[in-house]
């Protein structure tokens, strides 16, 4: 296989014009600083019969990207050997080849080549391992011959091999100490030795521990595999190298994962992602952040301020609102809903269309975002997941990595100079003298946040590598905003309304009862004993409560019911007001009603109903006389009961006069 190829086999290689590839063997040959797909060329011209005036140019195979590389020999049918080399020889290769490009750009046995190497043979230089050294022709000669070809992989010292029968089975040590026990046997021992010492790391056990317990456990394998001698002799034997208990530590990472679960997690795998693609506003991050700055607060005591932060995906803009929490308080979901009308409204930001939120207690709020999403009219369909709320897994910072990074640079360059920043460690805070407590910032929390959006705006003037490639987030939020991007507007009334939920009340003397106050209208004397809508803020505190009838009608706007006191001339005006209001309420109810005579109509209407019919008997239920006549006199009225008296007296005369005559006549 040649190791050189031609202008026309480059460009095939690479999938590019044969312009285009002859341009990069121009430059490199131009400028021998040139980097053509992250690598150099080495180029040589040779005489032939095509080209400009004869002369035609080759690259050099070993000098081609690594993708390039692979692809010729997947290509041409040849697979390169893998580099079995240590990374020190690796990087001594690297070095050589660096060293050795002038006199690789010229052919093999050319006076060219022999007058480099001669320019660089006796030059004192700092070799690959930092030291500085003179190198001789021979070595310039050697190392020139075996670039030429093999390239890097023949100037990289091959790793001694070692023949299987002569490695030790645990260390030569031990190997020489346990000669009267079979092999089988000592590879036995040996596989539970190093399961045992994976076991210790995998527990927690520093170096220390993990030598000197795998060590004393080799001891009593050996003893119980039938060696003879004591612990005590056999010990030294046992006692283990560096490199037998570092070959165990990975398992140290169980441990980790166990008992240290937030730095295993910081150190885990993860994927790389970009922002390429977004418009602005099309993903924010929202997160609170804790700045180490110590802040006075109006009694005198020392806190830290508190940001509610928001960042742009696609300009890396950031946004940040400060709260001085009260001693013993935290940010609260009503400061972060103030803060986010106040990013919808202002006319650089504008709504956004999709957030990235974290998953702590205070953003409890977010719930609701997806309805104040759609206040705005859009149609998140269209991007990542279908979803305008996006939640990041609990505990995990990484999640939101670009906002995290951002933090970091803001108090690590920006509030460093601040007198009062105290750093992240409040152990070891920055102090300007010694035994004394940290000096807070020198000025009230107002003029911290004065200074502050000063900073943060040198911060978003401030050029970033990555996804901006050398711009400011303000020069791509700039460049977006000249090739057409424009924000989306939300009422923040209506934005408010948003994150509040409906609920019902029953009017009584005209006033509503929300969360122990008492709300009042004009409107609602109409509605007493009615019950109604009302729109009750989640977090928020309101002044008012919106108020309309179970059909959604408007009534009006409720204000909190003020209570006078009984000497103040304001209560007996306001009472006399309403009364007004409520008599021009039935006034209005009035208005368009007839007088009815209500009774007259209900004897009418029951006068219309047919007679019910009359049954026919089935008989008579005899009761007792006794128990008839004593139900009679129950039910008897004083009338009654006198008319009966009397004619039980005169039922008695009338018999005695009947009886008189009997006798009478007898005689």
């Amino acid at each position: 296989m040649s190791a050189w190829i031609s202008t026309s086999e480059l460009a095939a290689l690479a999938c590019i014009t044969r312009q285009s590839a002859h341009e990069a063997i121009k430059k490199s040959m131009a400028n021998a600083e040139y980097k053509w797909r992250k690598s150099r060329l080495q180029v040589r011209s040779i005489s032939s019969q095509g080209g400009r005036s004869g002369v035609s140019f080759e690259v050099s195979l070993t000098s081609l990207p690594a993708d390039l590389q692979a692809r010729h020999y997947e290509l041409h049918g040849e697979v390169e050997a893998p580099l079995k080399a240590s990374s020190k020889a690796v990087d001594a290769a690297s070095w050589w080849y660096e060293f050795l490009r002038p006199v690789l750009a010229h052919p093999k046995g050319s006076r060219e080549r022999a007058t480099a190497i001669k320019a660089l043979a006796g030059k004192r230089v700092s070799g690959p391992n930092g030291e500085w050294f003179t190198p001789s022709l021979r070595d310039v000669e050697r190392k020139a011959s075996k670039a030429t070809s093999g390239g890097l992989k023949a100037l990289a010292r091959k790793p001694r091999e070692v023949k299987p029968e002569s490695r030790p089975v645990l260390t030569r040590r031990w190997d020489a100490a346990t000669t009267a026990l079979s092999q089988d046997v000592r590879r036995e021992i040996a596989r539970k030795t190093h399961q045992h010492i994976r076991n210790l790391w995998g527990n927690g056990a520093s170096y220390g521990v993990v030598q000197r317990l795998a060590g004393e456990h080799l001891a009593d394998l050996t003893l119980k595999a039938g060696l003879s001698g004591t612990f005590t002799y056999i010990l030294p034997f046992c006692a283990l190298p560096k490199g037998v208990v570092e070959a165990g530590r990975s398992a140290r990472r169980v441990h980790q994962h166990r008992t240290d679960i937030k730095t295993w997690d910081d150190q885990r795998t993860r994927v790389r992602l970009t922002s390429a693609g977004l418009a602005p506003m099309q993903l924010v991050f929202g997160d609170v952040h804790h700045f180490d700055v110590y802040v006075l607060r109006e009694d005198g005591s020392l806190a830290t301020p508190k940001g509610i932060a928001w960042l742009d995906a696609a300009t890396r803009r950031v946004k940040i609102d400060l709260v001085l929490c009260e001693p013993g308080s935290a940010v609260r979901n009503a400061d972060l809903i103030e803060s986010f009308i106040a990013l919808t409204q202002d006319p650089y930001w504008g709504m956004p269309a999709m957030l990235y939120l974290d998953n702590g207690s205070e953003y409890r709020f977010a719930e609701f975002l997806p309805d104040a999403l759609k206040l705005a009219g859009l149609d998140c369909e269209g991007f990542d997941r279908g979803k305008p709320l996006i939640r990041a897994t609990a505990y995990n910072a990484a999640a939101k990595g670009i906002l995290e990074g951002s933090f970091r640079v803001i108090e690590q360059k920006i509030l460093a100079p601040l007198q009062g920043y105290i750093g992240g460690d409040r152990m070891k805070s920055r102090k300007a003298n010694l035994g004394k407590p940290p000096d807070p910032f020198n000025g009230n929390f107002e003029q911290f946040c004065y200074d502050f959006d000063g900073l943060l705006t040198f911060y978003n003037s401030n050029r970033q590598t990555g996804d901006l490639k050398g711009m400011s987030p303000l020069q791509a939020y700039t460049d977006a905003v000249s090739q057409g991007w424009q924000r989306t507007d939300v009422d923040p009334l209506a934005l408010m309304m948003a994150f509040s939920i409906e609920d019902t009340r029953k009017v009584v003397d005209g006033k509503i009862s929300v969360e122990g106050r008492t709300f009042y209208c004009d409107e609602l004397a109409r509605y007493t004993g009615d019950r109604v809508r009302i729109h009750r803020p989640k977090y928020l505190s309101w002044n008012a409560v919106p108020i309309s009838t179970m059909k959604g009608v408007l009534i009006g706007v409720a204000h909190p019911d003020e209570v006078f006191h009984r000497l103040d001339p304001r209560g007996a005006e306001e009472a006399s007001r309403r009364r007004g209001v409520d008599q021009a309420a039935i006034k209005t109810e009035a208005a368009d009603l007839t007088p009815i005579d209500v009774k007259q109509e209900m004897i009418a209407s029951g006068a219309r109903q047919p007679l019910p019919p009359t049954p026919a008997s089935k008989g008579q239920i005899s009761i007792a006389s006794d128990k008839a006549e004593m139900g009679r006199r129950i039910m008897e009225s004083p009338a009654d009961r006198r008319d009966r008296e009397r004619e039980a007296k005169q039922a008695k005369i009338r018999e005695a006069m009947a009886r008189g005559k009997m006798l009478g006549g007898s005689l």
